[in-house]
């Protein structure tokens, strides 16, 4: 008598293409598991560091930047969107080594630049910004370039100088909490010192703003870090004079990246600029762009409280 199946109990037949049905799932499962491990291999290969950077970033496959427009530094085009530049050409230099897009964001100026960091909208500010110890208690900063002093006059305003004391008693412009804020002041002291006029703090939102302030008559000289003045007077022929400090006698300081304190993203990112320092990608950065005076030696990571 012949044996009657469930209704819910496969024939044969059946099961034979069920069982053939869960070998090719199964087989493309495996397929699946390892194309995914071929592409996990080839992104490890080809960018060193992306398996170290936060786990934001890797699913994005894009790092936050963001910073105002400076010169050379951060140059906006005509369209008001394309960005060249210093750091332009450093995120290009940055993204083989990580393996995700550097996507630079323009703000209006620091405080923004360094709100951004605190919300966590942007991963790191491209500065670059003074380091400090007071400024590395809150933030972590990753320098990349000395920072040398210039001190812009323009030439319609008469004034002539030939040495640092030349500027005393005259209405100094500069970014609020730049480095030039500090180069003022040692400015200002060396002054005093020589029993001379102080110099006439104008602190204002960014450079822009201080050339304005010296065109205008609202201040003398302004204050700008040594490549910014040069691209600054190569730009506009004749219009201003640089005053120099040649001998170093105000100090040498430290700029660079800026990114929240303890972040998961600073010493990936500080490896990185040890391999662009290795293979002279970033001697050749700051070569184009007229910084070669003011080269770091190498990248570190907060300076200022680690001396």
């Amino acid at each position: 008598m012949a044996s009657r199946l469930s209704p819910f109990q496969p024939s044969a037949r059946q099961m034979g293409t069920q069982a053939l049905r869960r070998t090719f799932k199964v087989g493309a499962l495996s397929l699946a598991v390892w194309t995914c491990s071929l592409s996990a291999f080839a992104q490890t290969a080809s960018a060193p560091l992306f398996d170290r950077l936060p786990a934001s970033v890797k699913s994005a496959k894009v790092l936050k930047m963001v910073g105002d427009s400076f010169a050379p530094y951060r140059i906006v085009g005509d369209d008001g969107r394309t960005v060249t530049g210093i750091d332009a050409d450093m995120a290009k230099a940055l993204e083989p080594l990580l393996g995700v897009k550097v996507e630079l964001t323009i703000v209006s100026n620091l405080p923004a630049m360094l709100a951004g960091i605190d919300t966590g909208r942007y991963d790191l500010s491209a500065g670059p910004l003074l380091s400090t110890k007071a400024r590395e208690e809150r933030y972590d900063i990753l320098t990349w370039m000395l920072s040398k002093p210039a001190f812009v006059l323009p030439v319609a305003g008469g004034r002539k100088t030939s040495k640092l004391d030349d500027l005393c008693g005259l209405r100094m412009s500069f970014p609020a909490g730049s480095a030039q804020e500090a180069y003022a002041a040692k400015v200002s002291e060396r002054c005093v010192a020589g029993k001379k006029a102080p110099v006439e703090m104008v602190p204002l939102a960014d450079q822009n703003a201080t050339v304005l302030a010296a065109q205008s008559g609202r201040a003398d000289v302004a204050g700008m870090q040594l490549a910014a003045a040069l691209y600054l007077q190569q730009r506009n022929p004749g219009k201003f004079t640089i005053q120099t400090d040649e001998t170093d006698g105000l100090g040498v300081l430290h700029q660079g990246f800026v990114m929240k304190k303890n972040a998961e993203l600073s010493p990936v990112i500080h490896d990185a600029l040890k391999e662009l320092w290795k293979s002279g990608e970033y001697a050749r950065i700051m070569d184009k762009w007229g910084l070669t005076l003011t080269k770091a030696p190498a990248p570190q990571l907060n300076p200022a409280s680690n001396k």
